[in-house]
């Protein structure tokens, strides 16, 4: 059973999975699922991901993963978004490394959403002990969470730096996989950036036909360039309508929407509200 800290309110749990399956679709801000022993198959989205020991998934806000294994041990641990702000302003007080504000970016990645964190085996080494050092400084039931903080504000870093130094790496041996991995990490890159997603600058970046660039994309992803590109955007205003004061008009802008109303009729169109309705219905949380 998760133990529970009124001074830290995060969730820690050890789920034994002995032919049984554990489904997580969080409400925390920040949720990360990691594979302590075992191997089984991960389900999001209605995509299929093998896992095994060492495996670290990143999991978004409100996005269904089932783990199915015979043999598992899986370690998870909730932040909502009120200790995500602790570990920022502590991160900004003792000026440390600004991989912490790439939230974003790791929560979205199609590494983090695959399990496939660290490229580095030293990397995760220290990320198993970072988080072995959670898991006991939570099993002491210590009234202060300092450690617990640093150890995953460190992880945090970690897991930012292998994801920005090793995107264009091969993670496995399918090359289209490879390649669209490549292919995503490029659009979230440059998602404020309208000039470098064109179907004419993507297909030559990544030495595709215009014509077949789109067809490929949603071949091995299961949604069009298109719709991808525009949910990813709608991901990142969200994040700004929650935690942030930035005008819409401003979030517009950055995110290369037409104006401020173009963006308000897409976000209402795909999620049944208003920008400021959403902003006023989550800041309140």
């Amino acid at each position: 059973m998760a133990h529970q800290n009124t001074f830290a309110p995060i969730h820690i749990k050890e789920n034994t999975l002995l032919e049984d399956t554990l489904t997580i679709q969080p409400k925390a801000h920040l949720t990360i699922a990691y594979i302590q022993k075992g191997k089984g198959i991960s389900t999001y989205d209605e995509h299929k991901v093998p896992f095994k020991k060492g495996k670290l998934f990143i999991i978004p806000f409100d996005t269904k993963y089932v783990f199915e294994s015979k043999d598992a041990l899986i370690l998870t641990i909730e932040c909502p978004q009120s200790f995500i702000t602790q570990i920022r302003t502590e991160a900004d007080r003792i000026e440390t490394c600004d991989n912490i504000n790439k939230l974003t970016y790791i929560t979205h990645n199609y590494h983090t959403k695959a399990g496939c964190v660290f490229h580095s085996e030293e990397d995760g080494i220290f990320a198993e002990q970072l988080l072995s050092n959670i898991l006991r400084e939570h099993k002491q039931h210590t009234q202060d969470y300092l450690i617990i903080r640093q150890c995953i504000s460190i992880l945090l870093n970690l897991i930012a730096r292998n994801l920005i130094q090793h995107d264009y790496e091969q993670i496995n041996e399918n090359r289209k996989a490879q390649d669209i991995m490549k292919m995503i990490t490029y659009i979230q890159k440059h998602i404020s950036n309208k000039q470098m997603l064109t179907l004419e600058v993507l297909a030559k970046e990544f030495t595709l036909s215009k014509n077949y660039l789109g067809e490929y994309f949603k071949k091995q992803t299961g949604v069009s360039l298109q719709d991808y590109i525009l949910d990813y955007k709608l991901k990142l205003v969200e994040t700004r309508l929650k935690y942030s004061t930035t005008r819409l008009k401003e979030i517009a802008f950055e995110l290369g929407f037409n104006d401020e109303s173009h963006l308000s009729k897409l976000f209402k169109k795909y999620k049944q509200m208003t920008p400021s309705q959403y902003r006023a219905l989550h800041q309140k949380l």
